[in-house]
């Protein structure tokens, strides 16, 4: 293993099951404290006794409202994207003989779909049991050695399920897409799996080998059905930044603005205000109404 990919995989070990865990219990709790909200309107009207009350616990229905929201507009895309790529496997020919030898010789015979496409691409889909999705135009658009590099990148991701993972961090992202932050987060997280995928991968290929794929499939028509199953946008310059990661052996450094990041602690600082109010609150409900 080289040291690219074995500083890879240190990093994505990284975090470990706590903080898989943070997202979710931060959803559950702020959704558990607008339910709050609504048995404290319900029980007292609006406004509230106070107005100091009744900005707080408005502020945070407002925000789970909101979150709500966003939360199934990303779930409808997700729902959209994996139609659209199920509709792709109908048509589905014979894996062309230089991608079925790249992935018998990375550990991947029966992993991977190939579907009949104008555009190259290569995906990992699914959430439960992902797999590798091909299209036949990759065949001719990359050198066996290129596809090699490309399946392996596709194997890493299949091995830390990241299509579930990335999910995970759109969904949060999307509670919380009033906070300054969380449009970059999303992103950064997107981008990290990438040059993850990507340092797992030069050990098969080489990181030249590897470069030289992604920028011919950089300058390639994007298939639509591909386009819909991913991410809403990529960050800016996240091309140049595996690049760069594969010519230099280093990690890119990915920095929030000062600004926005003053400006997420501000409204992190409002709602935490809002949830101890909102939890105030509740004791004064009468018995029955939780």
């Amino acid at each position: 293993m080289s040291p690219l990919a074995a500083t890879g995989r240190l990093a994505g070990r990284a975090g470990g099951a706590a903080g898989s865990l943070l997202p979710g219990v931060a959803v559950a709790a702020h959704a558990a404290l607008a339910v709050l909200a609504a048995d404290e309107f319900a029980a007292f009207g609006w406004p509230l006794p106070t107005g100091f009350d009744t900005v707080n616990v408005t502020f945070v229905l407002a925000t789970a409202t909101m979150g709500l929201v966003a939360t199934l507009q990303v779930v409808g895309r997700a729902a959209a994207g994996s139609v659209a790529l199920r509709t792709l496997l109908r048509s589905r020919p014979p894996l062309p003989s230089v991608i079925h030898n790249a992935s018998a010789e990375l550990g991947l015979d029966g992993r991977v779909d190939v579907v009949a496409a104008q555009e190259p691409f290569a995906v990992t889909y699914a959430l439960v049991r992902p797999r590798i999705l091909v299209s036949t135009a990759l065949a001719d658009a990359l050198t066996p050695a290129e596809i090699t590099a490309v399946l392996a990148h596709e194997r890493e991701h299949l091995r830390r399920r990241d299509p579930l993972r990335l999910l995970t961090t759109r969904l949060f992202c999307g509670w919380y897409w009033y906070l300054p932050a969380a449009r970059w987060l999303g992103r950064r997280s997107a981008l990290r799996r990438e040059l993850a995928a990507d340092r797992a991968a030069v050990g098969s290929a080489g990181p030249g080998v590897l470069a030289g794929a992604l920028l011919k499939l950089a300058a390639l028509p994007v298939c639509p059905a591909v386009a819909a199953a991913g991410p809403p946008g990529e960050e800016p310059g996240s091309l140049e930044a595996r690049v760069a990661q594969l010519e230099d052996g280093r990690q890119p450094r990915q920095r929030l603005a000062s600004l926005r990041l003053l400006a997420t602690a501000g409204v992190l600082a409002e709602l935490a205000m809002a949830a101890v109010c909102c939890a105030a609150m509740s004791q004064l409900l009468p018995q029955g109404m939780l």
